[in-house]
Parts: C-alpha cells; structure tokens; sequence
C-alpha cells in the first residue's frame, strides 16, 4: 500500500459538514492501493472515525472558550487568528508531523481545508521533507466570502501567507472550477497541476428512516450562511400557496427562519430542526416531496449538499445566481428548477410545486449523476497521488483517466485536463 499522510481540521469525532468530503475519499482510497493517516486536532465528538484509518492529534493551543464561538471570540479571531481560529494548532501539528515523517515513510501529503491553518502545517510538512504535497480546497482561502478582514494589513495577511503555502504544492484541488480558475489566477505557477475534484456522493451510507407528517413538504439541509434575504422571499413565495404546501429547515438556528415565517402567517407550516446526524439528514432529504437550494452568490457558491440532494432523487427548487457553480452542475445533471436571488419567487414556486405533484418536475439523468459517484471520484484522486508520487514530470503531465492519459490535453485545457473541464482546469 502507498502510504499518504493527510491534515485535515476538523475530522472525526467532530461532526461537521466540512468532515464529509475527506471522510468519504479515505473510506474508498484503500480500494486504490492507499492508506492514510490523518494528522489533526485533539477533540471529541459523535462522529466515527473512518475504518482503517489511523489518527495522530496534536493539541491546539488555545482556551477552549475562544474556540467555543460567540461574537465575543469570533472578534477576537478576526484581529489575532490569522489565517483562522486555530493558528495556535500549527505549531504543534508541525512538530508531530515533522517526528512522524522522521519515524515513518509516507509517499504523498495531502491537506483538505475550510480551514487553511492545514495548508500551513502541510506546506510546512512539504517543505522540511521533500515529500509532493497535494492541497485540496472546498473553500476559497484569501477570497472566502464569508471571512470577516478587519484591515487591509488582515487581507494582505491571508494572500501572503496562501502564496508562501502554494509555492510549495505540487497540485492543487478544488470542489468546482470558480474555486480552481481563482487559484490559478493569482497564482499563475499552478497551471497545469490544478484540477477539479468534484463533491460526490456516496451509496453506502445510509439514510435514517424518517416521516415528515401529512402535506407536501420542501426540506432544506444545513446551514444558510447569512442568505436570510433569500429565505425570506421564499418563504414569501410559500405564504402564497395552499396551506398543505410546507418547509422544513434542518440544521438551522430558529432565529434564522422562524420570526419571519411568523411575520408571513405561516405557524406551523415552517418547521427547524437543529444539526441532526448524517444519516437523519439524508432521510429528510429522500422523505421531501422537493429539495430547497439556498444558494450563495458568488460563482463558487455550492456545498456538498448539492449531490446529495440529487441522489436523493428529489426534484430541487434552487435559489442561485446565473453562472454559479451550482448553476452548472444543474445544467450538466437536470433535476432542478433554477431562480435567481433577488427575484419574486411566488410564482415559480407555484409553478414548480404544482410540476412536481403532477409528476412533470425536471428529473436528474442518472449517467450524468454517476460523475459525482464515490465509486469514480477516489479513483480520480488516486491518479492524481499516483502521478505525484512518480515525480515531478509524472504530475504536471496530469492524471491519467478514462476519457484522457498524461500529457494529451485538448487546446484550451492545462496539460492533463479532459476536454469538457471535469478532471483537470
């Protein structure tokens, strides 16, 4: 087996949407000729670490208080924490992973962030041994729309410290090509050796059993990140509809949704629930007679939930901006009914439920979905690795794929990218 050495925070027991997407790569990598373990924080939580893979934690050097949250610590944060609350993790995720290279061979590093304090202990991972390093982005680092900069010298902070980490990578992954396209726009170096690495979605894991009561239910999962202004205009689009037509928020504060479904007169039509497991929300999402899509408007704007929605096989109304990511997964898959953001939405509302109860809603094409398949995505990072690991010629070549084989990029692509932009930018 070749052996990767991988720093994620957070990562199981914690239970966080940002855990999914490195959880499901390293339950399936084995089946590819890898085994991972896993450098990350010391912390407790509900969710199981994945089979096989073997976990070092280093501790995080600050009061469990200023990690808690809260507007008190998020302040804090924003003026000392730079590049994120657990800048004081560094330092000792550094020295454990530098005794661990020391004791051990591993071929590959491998760091998954929204939090970007992993691409610094990587880099610095990369750089003391000599050993390829591949960074996996969900999220944007210096761009991140939701990252609150309180001076100019914080934003300078946040690129210089990304262009110090990048300069050390030998590739570079990105859940959607705005994410991708961003990177290798300001940093230029990386052409050719960024790629898209698309969420997916997995068929092993499995949904909790659930029932929403009687009516025709929307069920939106996760969190809003600030997109109040669009859950109010659909739950204005809801108020309009007969009183059997219902939505359910899961994993959100009730602040967020429930004073202005009040204000609308909707009672008991708008129900939240709070951060539930995995597995429950997977069950909502299939026992939904529609998905709700509260999507962000920036290009890259698109979580995880996004496949998992399609799996579902539930039709999706999506509240998103032309030319976003999820826009284009849309226009790929099917499957949904697309709004803009600002837009009144009480008649396109009506028009996609009444669609859906008469059966006509658009529908995913099922071999479009199985590009987001578990079954396809850890091969796709296993050539990637494997190409790092053969030597710097071997990965700016690109990965070797089904539809592509190193160095045979069409015009219009980087070396090793397929011609329709899915593997490689």
């Amino acid at each position: 087996m070749k052996r990767l050495l991988v720093v994620a925070n957070p990562f199981p027991p914690v239970a966080s949407a940002g855990t999914t997407r490195l959880v499901r790569f390293l339950r399936h990598l084995p089946e590819h000729g890898w085994e991972a373990t896993v450098l990350t924080t010391k912390s407790s939580g509900p969710a199981d670490v994945p089979a096989g893979v073997r976990v070092l934690r280093a501790p995080v050097l600050m009061p469990r208080r200023l990690l808690g949250g809260g507007p008190r610590s998020k302040r804090i944060h924003d003026w000392v924490s730079v590049p994120d609350p657990y800048a004081a993790w560094i330092g000792p995720a550094v020295v454990s992973g530098r005794r661990l290279l020391h004791d051990e061979r591993f071929d590959v590093l491998l760091s998954s962030q929204p939090r970007p304090s992993t691409h610094l202990v990587a880099a610095s991972l990369a750089r003391s041994s000599g050993l390829p390093w591949l960074a996996d982005y969900r999220d944007p680092w210096a761009t991140y729309q939701f990252r609150h900069t309180p001076t100019a010298a914080h934003r300078g902070a946040h690129l210089r410290l990304e262009a110090w980490a990048l300069e050390r990578a030998a590739a570079v992954t990105g859940v959607n090509a705005p994410i991708v396209d961003d990177i290798v726009a300001r940093h230029p170096w990386l052409a050719g050796r960024a790629h898209v690495l698309p969420n997916g979605f997995d068929r092993d894991e499995v949904a909790e059993p659930v029932t929403l009561g009687d009516g025709f239910w929307l069920v939106h999962t996760g969190r809003l990140y600030g997109r109040e202004q669009q859950v109010s205009a659909f739950l204005t689009g809801l108020a309009a509809l007969p009183p059997e037509v219902k939505a359910l928020f899961v994993g959100v504060a009730e602040d967020r949704v429930l004073p202005e479904a009040r204000r609308l007169g909707l009672g008991e039509r708008v129900r939240v629930e709070p951060l539930v497991p995995h597995g429950r929300a997977l069950g909502y999402q299939r026992a939904a007679g529609a998905l709700l899509l509260v999507n962000g408007r920036r290009p890259e704007s698109m979580s995880s939930k996004v496949v998992e929605y399609l799996q579902a096989g539930r039709p999706i109304f999506a509240i998103s901006p032309a030319g976003s990511a999820a826009r284009t997964l849309f226009d790929q898959v099917g499957g949904a009914v697309c709004v803009l953001p600002d837009e009144p939405m009480a008649a396109p509302l009506a028009g996609f439920v009444t669609a859906v109860r008469q059966r006509v809603a658009p529908a995913a094409d099922p071999t479009a979905l199985e590009r987001y398949e578990l079954g396809r995505l850890p091969a796709e990072l296993a050539a990637i690795l494997d190409g790092l690991r053969a030597g710097p010629e071997a990965w700016r070549a690109g990965p070797t794929g089904a539809r592509g084989t190193p160095g045979d990029a069409e015009p219009g692509t980087h070396a090793g990218g397929w011609p329709d932009g899915t593997m490689s930018r």
